[in-house]
C-alpha cells in the first residue's frame, strides 16, 4: 500500500500542489468574520480535524509497532521470519544491523500513508468549511440595510466563490478518485482477510495483531474518507435550503442573480471513487457488510472443509 501511495503521490504532485495553492490564496479566512457562533463553530471543526490527524497517527505508529517489534518480542529469535521485510540475512551481516536497517523504507512507508490520508482529510474538511462560510454569507445577505451595488457585489462574491469550490472539488476528484477507487478494492480484501484471520486464529498474540491492524484501516477508511466525504456532501446541500428560505423573494431586481445561484447549488458536490461509486458513510457500510460476509463465507468454507 505504501508503495501504491509514493507512487500516486509522484505522479499526482502538480495537480496537489494545484489544490494546495487555491487552498491558501482563494479560500475564504475566518478571521474576516466577526460572528461569535460562526467562529466558534469553525474553530470546533478545526480542532476536531486536529484531533482525528493525532488519532490517527496515534494508531497508524501502534499498528507499525505491533507489525515490527511483535513477532521478535513473542519468540525473540533472530530469524528471516522476525524481519520487518521477508529478506535474505548474509552470514557476514549481523541480523540487528539488517533489522535496524530495514527501519528506513519501513519508516518510509509509514509516513508516505500518513502524507497521504491526512491530505485528503484536510482537503475535504477545508472544503466543507469553505461551504459553511458561503451559507453564512447568504443566511445574511439582506440582514442589513445596504445600498443595490454592495447586495449585487455580495451576490457576485458568493457566486463567483460557490464556482470555485465546485471547481475545487472536481479538480479533488481528477486528482484522487482513480486512486480511491484501487484504494477500496484493497483495502476491502485486506480487511476480509484480517477478519477472517481474527476468526481463525487461536493465538491471543496473532489476534491481537489482526485486531490492531484491522482497527487501523477502518480507522482510515471511515475517518479520513467515508465521514469527512458525508459532511462535505450534507454540508453542500444545505447551500440551496439557506438560498431557497432567504428573503429573495422580497427584491425583484435580482431574481434572475439569485436562480442562477440556485440552479448552481443543485449541483452534488459528491466525492467519488473512480466515478463508479460515491465515496460515503453509505458506501462505506455497503463495504463493511461485504467484509463481513466475505469472511464468513471464508469461515465457513474453512470449517466445512475440516469436517
Amino acid at each position: 500500500m505504501g508503495t501504491f501511495y509514493l507512487i500516486a503521490l509522484y505522479i499526482q504532485r502538480p495537480k496537489i500542489a494545484a489544490l494546495m495553492s487555491d487552498m491558501r490564496k482563494r479560500f475564504w479566512s475566518i478571521e474576516n468574520y466577526n460572528c461569535s457562533s460562526l467562529r466558534k463553530e469553525y474553530l470546533e471543526e478545526s480542532h476536531s480535524l486536529r484531533t482525528k490527524c493525532i488519532s490517527y497517527v496515534g494508531i497508524m505508529l501502534l499498528c507499525a509497532t505491533v507489525f515490527c517489534y511483535g513477532r521478535i518480542i513473542q519468540d525473540g529469535e533472530k530469524n528471516i521470519d522476525n524481519m520487518l521485510f521477508k529478506s535474505y540475512i548474509p552470514e557476514f551481516v549481523d541480523f540487528w544491523i539488517l533489522f535496524a536497517w530495514e527501519h528506513i523504507p519501513a519508516s518510509g512507508l509509514v509516513v508516505l500513508e500518513l502524507s497521504l490520508d491526512v491530505i485528503v482529510l484536510n482537503m475535504l474538511t477545508m472544503t466543507k468549511l469553505q461551504f459553511r462560510l458561503l451559507r453564512y454569507e447568504i443566511e445574511n445577505m439582506f440582514c442589513d440595510n445596504r445600498h443595490n451595488s454592495d447586495f449585487d457585489l455580495r451576490i457576485k462574491r458568493c457566486s463567483d466563490h460557490h464556482t470555485f469550490l465546485l471547481e475545487f472539488r472536481a479538480m479533488l476528484n481528477d486528482t484522487f478518485s482513480y486512486l480511491m477507487l484501487i484504494y477500496m478494492g484493497v483495502i476491502i480484501l485486506i480487511l476480509c482477510i484480517e477478519m477472517y484471520l481474527i476468526m481463525s486464529l487461536d493465538s491471543l498474540a496473532d489476534v491481537l495483531g489482526a485486531a490492531v491492524y484491522a482497527a487501523q484501516m477502518f480507522f482510515e477508511f471511515f475517518i479520513c474518507y467515508c465521514c469527512p466525504a458525508q459532511d462535505l456532501k450534507d454540508e453542500a446541500e444545505l447551500l440551496s435550503q439557506a438560498l431557497y428560505f432567504n428573503d429573495w423573494h422580497l427584491h425583484p431586481s435580482r431574481y434572475k442573480n439569485f436562480a442562477i445561484l440556485l440552479g448552481k447549488s443543485q449541483i452534488k458536490v459528491i466525492y467519488s471513487a473512480g466515478g463508479l461509486m460515491n465515496l460515503d458513510l453509505q458506501t462505506g457500510m455497503a463495504a463493511v457488510k461485504t467484509m463481513l460476509s466475505y469472511s464468513m463465507f471464508l469461515q465457513t468454507m474453512t470449517q466445512l472443509e475440516a469436517n
